[in-house]
């Protein structure tokens, strides 16, 4: 028997995948054959697999694809997430996406003012003072007119479902925000084929069906800040099984580049048609298993809020 051209190269985190393999094989009383036949049987992502591949991945000779890792875990009721989530070199890596200090070398800020400063990141709730203010400034940023803000009027129960973090600067500079919401798939579809707006978003979401999170805006003055804006939300979908589904609703071309050059493919591009407005609407449908299968997103996620806020603080500290 041949060992099958299955795998990609060693990484750093190699080792954490072997370690599981060997772990849940054990755990179900499975020789490398038998695991390698019930791979087999149970997704066509392993119909030319072989037990010398299996051993090779738990030798850390290779490793299979992250696309293969989250379908292997996903069979044994487990998550990259869960994986990956405690691994001191895995978190690292998803630290330096989200650290300043890089952003002298490979960053750049679109802020006239923001100079690579210290920034503390706040959640503006619906008790807020300034929740109103935020709410039109983060709605105007992103100019999608299929989300503009119906009535001025605020009514906290309905709106206590909508999510608003903003990261400041000195002299409370506004560097980067991120707006979204848990609702349902359904209310997802009715959004992005305009038949319906923000407010039956925002009044629909009630918990009980939500089975998705929805970003309607998300933005960062340097790519380091915008990291650190989606790192939020991202680990609050990892960290909440129910949720299936991570959607965006952008107009922001600059997001929109960034979750493509992800290799994320748009799930609807939609010409927004009023009176003389014409604005194009760009989404993303991401299931949870390709939101674990995707590297780039998979380092956001095992960002907690207590690292985040543990590298903002030794940023201020610093400063």
């Amino acid at each position: 028997m041949t060992s099958t051209a299955y795998s990609c190269t060693n990484d750093n985190s190699s080792h954490v995948f072997s370690m599981f393999l060997k772990q849940i094989r054990h755990e179900n009383d499975l020789s490398q054959e038998q695991f390698c036949l019930r791979l087999r049987e149970e997704s066509s992502l392993f119909c030319n697999l072989d037990s010398i591949t299996i051993s090779r991945w738990e030798r850390e000779v290779n490793i299979p694809s992250l696309a293969k890792q989250a379908e292997i875990v996903e069979l044994f009721g487990k998550e990259l997430f869960d994986v990956y989530g405690n691994d001191h070199q895995f978190i690292s890596e998803g630290i330096d996406l989200v650290n300043y200090e890089q952003s002298y070398t490979d960053g750049r800020s679109i802020h006239p003012y923001y100079k690579e400063d210290s920034y503390t990141i706040e959640k503006i709730g619906v008790e807020h003072h300034c929740f109103l203010f935020f709410l039109r400034m983060i709605l105007q940023y992103e100019g999608n007119p299929s989300i503009e803000l119906v009535s001025e009027e605020i009514i906290k129960d309905e709106y206590a479902s909508l999510n608003i973090m903003v990261a400041c600067a000195y002299g409370n500079q506004v560097v980067g925000h991120c707006l979204y919401l848990d609702t349902s798939t359904h209310e997802i579809l009715k959004l992005l084929n305009f038949k319906s707006g923000l407010q039956q978003v925002i009044t629909s979401a009630k918990g009980v069906n939500d089975d998705s999170l929805l970003v309607l805006s998300s933005f960062g003055a340097t790519s380091q800040i915008e990291n650190s804006m989606m790192s939020i939300y991202i680990n609050k979908f990892a960290c909440s099984k129910p949720l299936r589904y991570l959607c965006f609703s952008l107009c922001d071309e600059t997001l929109i580049k960034k979750l493509t050059a992800a290799k994320l493919t748009p799930f609807k591009e939609k010409l927004y048609e009023k009176e003389e407005v014409q604005v194009t609407i760009v989404s993303f449908l991401i299931s949870r298993s390709e939101v674990m299968a995707n590297r780039f997103l998979l380092k956001l996620a095992v960002i907690s809020a207590s690292r985040l806020n543990s590298m903002l603080n030794t940023m201020v500290k610093g400063g």
